[in-house]
């Protein structure tokens, strides 16, 4: 595999990424290293300008490569890197320093990737994840989450009993009711396979997913647990996950350049801090690419959702899904727009509309088509049976609890 060293001298690593005039190439396997060639490059900044029409063409210059090292890169390079999947180190230090440490990074996830998982989860029995097993086996959303760290402009997220879509919930269920809750639940529908968590808020905004995620994996070692994310907290905690017994994952990408991002999404909260417009959009992009690189790395079978909304994102889907598809996603399920919060006044697609921009998604990746946009307390057969109300009635202080 090849990679990249932004030098200028091609002995040291001390140019950033956007003030590199040119890039040492070499090729790694498992006997070592060889230096292959050194290709010019125009930098893409000039003194404090950035002309970012530059940026593709930089990257052009090194496709080939599987990683970039340089003494920084900025959070816009590594989004415009992680698109066209090629990661990116940053380090100082003589090139040789840099080459070894970069192999001994690309070796280490390698073997995350070949790394059999050690309690194997066939997807062939996730009624979400493969159109063979929907209407056959069932799942039980655990609605523990109830805080999210993003607010979407055609999210608006509830507790009742009437609506049937995501972010909806009758209830909020605290991690100590989750076993007994998917004991009662296989009484009611012997045929569920999965126990997801899929909000009604997001599952890294708190600690309420981990938590529950290892109680019922401990209890049901054979069943198939699930996280559905946005994706802005995934990247560095995917080990953790995957030793709370997770093996699939859903993050929902609905877009991959932040001009349309910040259309989608109102605000991020990260370390505390609110940001909004095209900084939220840039940041939330670039943790999901992050993320969705380092769960497929791990061994977890990764599907993106992605809300079709006309007039947004409609010829953005091919885009996105050549991204994620390069970074490692199985699947994608392209869902039709919700009309609801600043987006009530959108028709929702069709599904001409729909299956159009699914034969452009399908150039890159297997398509699931078969969503029911469930809400984050459904239990049952998907599309066949349905078991909430019955289910939660019996559980104590559901409405709300210690978790709310």
């Amino acid at each position: 595999m090849k990679i990249a060293i932004a030098t200028s001298d091609g002995g040291t690593v001390l140019r950033h990424f956007g003030r590199a005039p040119e890039f040492l190439v070499a090729e790694i396997s498992s006997g070592g290293y060889e230096i292959l060639e050194v290709r010019e490059n125009t930098p893409v900044c000039n003194g404090w300008d950035h002309e970012a029409e530059r940026f593709d063409a930089s990257i052009d210059i090194i496709a080939d490569c599987v990683s970039v090292v340089a003494a920084q890169i900025g959070d816009f390079a590594k989004n415009s890197l992680l698109r066209r999947g090629i990661a990116s180190f940053e380090q100082r230090g003589t090139v040789e320093s840099a080459i070894k440490k970069t192999a001994s990074r690309l070796a280490e996830a390698a073997a995350l990737t070949e790394k059999p998982a050690e309690n194997p989860k066939p997807e062939g029995t996730h009624p979400c994840f493969n159109d063979g097993a929907h209407g056959k086996y069932g799942r039980i959303h655990l609605p523990v989450s109830a805080v999210c760290n993003i607010k979407c402009r055609f999210c608006e997220r509830d507790i009742n009993d009437d609506e049937l879509r995501p972010g909806v919930s009758a209830g909020i269920l605290s991690p100590e009711d989750a076993v007994s809750t998917v004991a009662r639940a296989l009484e009611l529908c012997p045929d569920i396979t999965v126990a997801g968590i899929a909000g009604p808020g997001d599952a890294m905004a708190s600690p309420y997913a981990f938590e529950t995620f290892r109680r019922v994996g401990e209890a049901f070692p054979e069943m198939n647990l699930c996280l559905s994310t946005n994706g802005l907290g995934l990247a560095g905690r995917v080990a953790e996950l995957y030793d709370a017994g997770v093996r699939f994952i859903t993050v929902t990408v609905n877009a991959v350049r932040p001009e349309i991002g910040e259309r989608i999404v109102s605000h991020v909260i990260w370390n505390g801090e609110t940001l909004t417009g095209r900084n939220a959009a840039e940041l939330l992009i670039l943790r999901q690419l992050a993320g969705i690189r380092e769960a497929a790395a791990a061994g977890l079978t990764v599907k993106i959702n992605t809300v079709l909304i006309p007039g947004v994102n409609d010829a953005h889907i091919g885009e996105i899904a050549k991204t994620v598809s390069a970074l490692g996603a199985a699947r994608h399920n392209i869902m039709a727009l919700i009309p609801n919060a600043e987006f009530k006044d959108v028709a929702a697609p069709g599904c001409t509309e729909l299956e159009a921009v699914r034969a452009e998604s399908e150039l890159y990746m297997p398509q699931f088509r078969n969503c029911t946009h469930c809400r984050a307390d459904a239990c049952g057969v998907p599309g066949v049976s349905e078991f909430s109300r019955e289910l939660y009635a019996g559980v104590a202080n559901f409405r709300c609890n210690n978790v709310c």
